[in-house]
């Protein structure tokens, strides 16, 4: 079965960290990392001709206690790792082309804003049947294990019900709807059965975030359309389209669009809190 679906997904990639491993027991997975520092990081968007490639952006190993980030750009015809399982949940955002998923047995074709939820040990693969680039956001939490590798188990094709609820559109709201504030549109949560939480925000110019706050979770935004000032710390550092924050526990922190347009961001809980625990505990910043 093929399903055509408009939305986002997720990606990465890696140079020379881990190569791709061949073998009967083993995913072939072209992958690099990304070694810059600091809680900012731009992804590699440079398109590509052929093949595929996913850039670790944020993991154990550079920045994010919680979470495998990764950013995945595939050439025209180019296919990401074969058939395979983890034993945790992936979480895709198409960026920009079109990306085809297989989850069990069923195949799917995810627009941008398209996501996809992927409950653990579920067999699934992506791929680039368009004649166009294709790039994605990925999130594979909790990071289990420092060695992404070491989670990835090749799987053969299995029937998994109901495949198409995996599938979900990302609403985008027009410029000349959005409120001041975040005007979240989540994309999966603990109520839709996942331990974390993916949403789209999308900010007005002169609007943002909640006053300056701290979570007792891991907190990322990855940005997709426009800049915003982020308030990060004591400091004030800006982020545009294409790069990834990633804000530990107890981060003080807050972001406020100073452009003159729409600015949207990918925002990830890792993990959301449990029902009743304050999400935003805010934090009173006082200069002498």
């Amino acid at each position: 079965m093929t399903v055509v679906i408009r939305g986002c997904v997720l990606a990465l990639a890696i140079p020379a960290l881990a190569a791709a491993q061949s073998g009967q027991n083993k995913v072939e997975w072209n992958l690099r990392l990304n070694e810059t520092r600091g809680p900012i990081r731009t992804a590699d968007v440079s398109p590509l001709s052929q093949g595929a490639v996913s850039e670790i952006l944020g993991g154990p190993t550079n920045g994010s206690e919680n979470a495998y980030l990764l950013y995945t750009r595939m050439g025209p015809g180019a296919r990401g790792p074969a058939l395979f399982t983890l034993p945790v949940e992936h979480y895709y955002v198409v960026l920009s082309g079109r990306m085809t998923v297989q989850i069990g047995t069923d195949t799917f074709t995810a627009e941008p804003m398209t996501g996809v939820v992927i409950p653990a040990n579920v067999p699934h693969s992506v791929w680039n049947a368009d004649a166009q680039p294709e790039a994605h956001l990925e999130t594979i939490a909790p990071a289990s294990s420092r060695d992404l590798l070491a989670m990835v188990k090749p799987s053969q094709p299995r029937k998994v019900e109901n495949a198409a609820q995996y599938i979900r559109r990302i609403a985008v709201p027009a410029a000349k709807d959005l409120k001041p504030g975040l005007n979240g549109q989540v994309f999966t949560n603990r109520a839709m059965g996942s331990a974390n939480t993916v949403r789209l925000d999308s900010t007005m110019p002169g609007s943002g975030g909640p006053a300056t706050h701290v979570h007792r979770f891991e907190q990322v935004y990855f940005f997709v359309e426009g800049s915003t000032t982020l308030v990060y710390g004591a400091d004030k550092r800006k982020a545009s389209k294409n790069d990834i924050v990633i804000l530990a526990p107890a981060v003080v922190h807050t972001n406020v669009n100073e452009s003159g347009a729409p600015e949207r961001h990918l925002t990830l809980l890792l993990p959301q809190p449990e029902d009743g625990a304050p999400a935003d505990i805010e934090f009173e910043m006082k200069v002498k």
